[in-house]
């Protein structure tokens, strides 16, 4: 078994306009290093496309933009949703730089001035045929976190989802901020309803649904808590082992 070079994690986020909220919620929360715009080439370019890639222009994350299904899409409708994208990324609101990645050249190329803000790569790809889909995993193998891992900083993680699983007790998942997290660590949870935190214990921690030992910044993960009686964890809560930090005001209904 060939190792790996690196280890990706996808957060797929709804299209449809009904879940626009849950869209927001990802973007925001989870904190990506990109944006990976998803357009059918037989759809071409639809209203929650531009309202999609308005979001990660409103919140500085770099965008580039896969289209799929070109194998049972008409050249002609292709070239016209093409040139519909790279008029829409060129236009005044969005004053990016499209670029058509077809070599190998183009994926060194892209990867290396990804990192301006301008720069958008275009993918045509298939998953019928495998066409370019060697490409677009060259890209991604290329890509560096655009987060720092800010491993000196206290310890911070924004808890997005809870859990009760049977003989574990509650279980939090989200995204370390920033420092490392170690099991039994206590950690200040909150805020509750009143604005109080709480220490809790880590009893176990686990990472791409394997156990380990600790979490750095800009990791994604899952911690068993020791629940602390009487409290309540909120939907969106801070874990901070310095308590100004968590000093955040949440408001309900986030989603």
């Amino acid at each position: 078994m060939r190792p790996l070079s690196s280890v990706i994690t996808f957060i797929d986020l709804a299209g449809h306009e009904r879940y626009l909220k849950t869209t927001v919620f990802g973007l925001t929360g989870h904190a990506p290093d990109f944006v990976m715009l998803m357009v059918g080439a037989n759809a071409g370019i639809v209203g929650m496309t531009k309202e999609h890639l308005g979001l990660a222009l409103a919140l500085s994350v770099p965008v580039f933009v896969v289209i799929t299904k070109v194998d049972m899409c008409p050249p002609t409708v292709l070239n016209e949703t093409v040139n519909l994208l790279f008029r829409i990324l060129k236009s005044p609101g969005c004053r990016k730089i499209p670029v058509l990645v077809s070599n190998k050249d183009d994926v060194i190329c892209s990867a290396i001035n990804f990192t301006s803000e301008r720069m958008c790569p275009v993918f045509l790809v298939s998953n019928v045929t495998g066409s370019n889909l060697d490409l677009l995993t060259s890209f991604l193998n290329l890509l560096s976190p655009r987060s720092p891992s800010r491993l000196e900083d206290p310890a911070e993680f924004q808890i997005d989802e809870l859990f009760t699983v049977p003989g574990v007790g509650s279980v939090v998942s989200g995204t370390c901020l920033g420092g490392i997290i170690r099991v039994n660590d206590v950690l200040l949870l909150g805020p509750d309803t009143s604005g109080q935190f709480v220490p809790v214990p880590i009893k176990s921690i686990q990472r791409k649904r394997l156990a380990v030992n600790e979490v750095h910044g800009g990791q994604a993960a899952s911690f068993a808590l020791k629940r602390p009686k009487g409290s309540q964890l909120r939907r969106v809560s801070a874990l901070s082992c310095y308590l100004y930090y968590c000093l955040k005001k949440w408001g309900r209904g986030v989603r």
